[in-house]
């Protein structure tokens, strides 16, 4: 907060008239106040801080044809009050901005503390300081709420969030809702290829309200459509696919990437193909698509696997596999992470189905091999919007419950909030 220098003339008996300049203002600490924040239905949020301590120093001097002096000085109140109303409106657009409808801010008497050469003259600054310091001060505080609302409310319109070096998240605000409990932020929740921006190919699905559904302190509701839009990202990118080689069959597996393993279960592959070692090539055909339903979540996977030869390029034949797995939803920190847990594969080739039970030979190689790449790139989750987390803190979620309904996973959570202190 800036608080323009105070300046003037006064009249001294004996010195006659003296100029005077107090400047450079610096808040030392500002703290231990009492606040509360209301919500006001169908408006926005009010906000009362009262008994707050406030140091500051600065810097005076003093000027006449007879004298001049000057030196630093301490400030000190802890009487500032301030009341606060911030409306959550809708721009031409449909998004909703956030300005200060109401401000107002009190600074009772500060006790100033300077040093000067002539004693009378302590009591005449301290007097001009403080009658018009109090002002100066009680004006900027709202201007600065003001400014810093102003740019908060430029950033909630672009909240986004890189989750790697191709593929981020728009978090940006679409809706708010105000009641006398609670305040509801409709937020994109889209994915996006970085380099190549495109928006999904269906629509979302409308949420229910949060307010009625958990008693937490911050509530998200992440839809399937989110998660569809992140793993359409990831199959555009390639994330899905995955080469697979002998070597990379765990030692302690009695499996051979060959067509003698795969004659076992596909007679035509060894007869016609007698005794080849491959290599695999798994590719996603279409982007995954995940399904919430109440305490069930899974996800299919559709790729095709592509035999070649090892060490060639020859491709010797191909299948086309849909994969079914379970999903367990948690939140590590701020992230929501997706466990898989393979429950079931279908496989065929030119049309005609195959079987394969739990510990068949490609059942394995996908339990074993694909799905941990995989996993271990889902376990680093998707950012749940902290809204202030990318601008004046860090919102950090405790004791976090999860649960799972039709077409959405619903997170309830108290929070605790750290403010940035870099400058």
């Amino acid at each position: 907060m800036e608080i323009p220098e105070i300046n003037g003339t006064a009249q001294i008996p004996v010195i006659g008239q003296v100029q005077y300049i107090a400047k450079g203002f610096k808040i030392q600490n500002l703290g231990n106040f009492e606040s509360v924040v209301n919500f006001v239905a169908g408006t926005g949020v009010s906000i009362n801080i009262k008994s707050a301590d406030l140091y500051l120093s600065g810097n005076w001097t003093v000027r006449s044809n007879k004298i001049q002096d000057g030196g630093t000085f301490d400030l000190i109140t802890s009487t500032v009050s301030i009341s606060a109303a911030v409306a959550v409106k809708s721009d031409e657009t449909g998004h909703p901005t956030i300005s200060i409808n109401e401000c107002t801010a009190i600074v009772e008497s500060f006790r100033v503390k300077l040093q000067s050469r002539f004693s009378w003259l302590l009591e005449k600054m301290s007097a001009l300081i403080n009658l018009f310091g109090r002002g100066k001060i009680a004006e900027q505080i709202c201007k600065s709420l003001k400014t810093a609302i102003a740019e908060y409310n430029n950033k909630l319109a672009t909240l986004n969030a890189n989750i790697s070096e191709y593929a981020g998240i728009d978090y940006s605000l679409r809706s708010a809702v105000t009641s006398k409990t609670s305040i509801e932020f409709g937020l994109k929740g889209v994915f996006y290829n970085i380099q190549q921006r495109k928006e999904p190919p269906s629509p979302p699905t409308a949420l229910l309200p949060l307010a009625s559904q958990n008693t937490e302190m911050y509530c998200i509701a992440i839809s399937a459509f989110t998660i569809n839009s992140a793993f359409l990202v990831f199959h555009d990118a390639g994330f899905f696919n995955i080469n697979i080689t002998d070597d990379m069959v765990p030692s302690v597996s009695s499996i051979l990437l060959s067509t003698t393993t795969f004659g076992a279960f596909i007679p035509q592959i060894s007869q016609t193909y007698p005794d080849l070692k491959l290599e695999l090539e798994v590719k996603s055909v279409k982007e995954p698509a995940i399904k919430f339903e109440p305490n069930n979540v899974i996800v299919q996977l559709f790729s095709t696997v592509t035999a070649v030869q090892s060490n060639t390029t020859t491709q010797l034949f191909v299948l086309n596999m849909k994969a079914i797995a379970s999903v367990q939803v948690s939140v590590n920190k701020d992230m929501l992470v997706l466990d898989l847990t393979l429950e079931k594969i279908d496989v065929s080739m030119n049309r005609t189905r195959f079987k394969f039970t739990k510990h068949d030979f490609l059942t394995v190689v996908i339990t074993d091999i694909v799905f941990p790449i995989i996993k271990a790139h889902l376990e680093k989750g998707f950012p749940l919007p902290g809204l202030l987390g990318s601008t004046i803190g860090k919102v950090h979620f405790v004791n976090p419950q999860v649960e799972v309904l039709k077409d959405y996973v619903l997170i309830g959570t108290d929070i605790q909030f750290t403010e940035n202190t870099s400058s």
